[in-house]
C-alpha cells in the first residue's frame, strides 16, 4: 500500500473483529513507532502492551470516569473488545520538556503502521496538562513509575465494521501563505 493511501484510508473504527493480533505484528507496529521524531532524539518512549481483559476493562472505566461532558458520546467501553491495547509512555528525563509531543508522534507512527497492515487503531489521550487524574490512575493500574508519564492509549485490532467516508477540510480552507489569512 502506498503511503498516501495509508494516510487517506486510516480510520478510527471502534468495533473490532475477533481475529487475534500476533505478538510479531505488534512488535512490527512498535518498531515503526520507535522511528518517530523526538526532541533532541531523546527517544523517551516506553510502550506497554495490554491483552488482559481485566486490565482493558480497568482502563475503559478510568477513561469513562474522567471523561469530560462534551465527549461522553464516545464512551471507552470499546477498549474491552480490542485484541490488544498499546499505551505509549514517556520518560520525562529523556523528553527535554517535549514529552507530550514525542508521545503523540510515536502514536501517530503506530497508527499509520497499523493501517498499512489492515488494522485499525483509535487514538485516546491518557495525559492532560493540569489534570493528572487519568494518567495517575493509569500509572497505578499498569505499575508505571512516577518519572514516566502515560501519554496515549491505542486499542488495536482488525476492523469489525466498515467506516464511512471521512470528511476532510480542503487545503484552500486552512492553508495561508506568508501570513495568517493570506491566500
Amino acid at each position: 500500500m502506498e503511503f498516501d493511501e495509508v494516510v487517506r484510508g486510516r480510520r478510527s473504527i471502534r468495533t473490532f473483529s475477533t481475529a487475534e493480533v500476533s505478538d510479531e505484528l505488534v512488535e512490527a507496529l512498535i518498531d515503526c513507532a520507535l522511528r518517530a521524531p523526538s526532541s533532541m532524539n531523546g527517544q523517551p518512549w516506553r510502550f506497554i502492551v495490554v491483552r488482559s481483559a481485566e486490565t482493558k476493562g480497568r482502563l475503559a472505566e478510568t477513561k469513562d470516569k474522567y471523561c469530560p461532558p462534551g465527549k461522553r458520546e464516545y464512551p471507552a467501553g470499546f477498549l474491552r473488545g480490542a485484541p490488544v491495547v498499546v499505551i505509549t509512555c514517556i520518560e520525562r528525563a529523556k523528553a527535554f520538556d517535549r514529552g507530550i509531543e514525542s508521545g503523540v508522534l510515536a502514536t501517530g507512527h503506530l497508527l499509520l503502521a497499523a493501517a498499512s497492515r489492515g488494522l485499525t487503531g483509535v487514538y485516546m489521550s491518557a495525559y492532560k496538562t493540569g489534570a493528572p487524574e487519568v494518567a495517575d490512575e493509569i500509572r497505578t493500574i499498569l505499575g508505571v513509575p512516577a518519572e514516566i508519564d502515560p501519554i496515549t492509549i491505542v486499542p488495536i485490532g482488525y476492523p469489525g465494521d466498515v467506516a464511512g467516508p471521512k470528511t476532510v477540510m480542503s487545503a484552500a480552507e486552512v492553508v495561508f501563505h506568508e501570513a495568517f489569512g493570506r491566500k
